[in-house]
């Protein structure tokens, strides 16, 4: 079974950082992220979720975040996670996943929303908004 390779999100406008509401968790708040698709960098796949989950668009990529892997309760390797710091955005008003909601929250509001995301709250701590 190949690795499973996904991307993420930390969109940054006026020292804010863009939560979605959860799919499967009603009041649950998530940083906007997917999965690489065949033939895809993780630079592109972070730039067509963003405008498909979030409705938003960029040229801007500040920095990648970090790289994070996550195990199985063996040790095997199931996941590679990217994640980068977006700013600059340009917010959309329309957009593929409309019936998500985008939250603009302080980096310490994120981080809570986070508690039970480690990679998440991993990204977050080390985005411009925490140094």
């Amino acid at each position: 079974k190949p690795i499973r390779q996904a991307v993420g999100g930390i969109v940054i406008l006026d020292n804010k950082v863009l939560m979605l509401s959860s799919r499967k968790s009603e009041s649950a708040l998530r940083l906007p992220r997917g999965d690489c698709r065949e033939n895809e960098t993780p630079e592109q796949a972070v730039l067509r979720v963003l405008r498909d989950e979030a409705g938003i668009e960029t040229e801007n990529i500040k920095q990648r975040v970090g790289t994070y892997t996550k195990a199985n309760k063996k040790g095997k390797i199931v996941c590679h996670h990217w994640i980068y710091e977006i700013t600059e955005p340009k917010v959309l008003e329309f957009w593929p996943a409309v019936d998500r909601q985008r939250i603009w929250l302080t980096i310490d509001e994120a981080i809570t929303a986070s508690a039970d995301r480690h990679i998440s709250r991993l990204a977050l701590h080390s985005c411009s908004l925490s140094l």
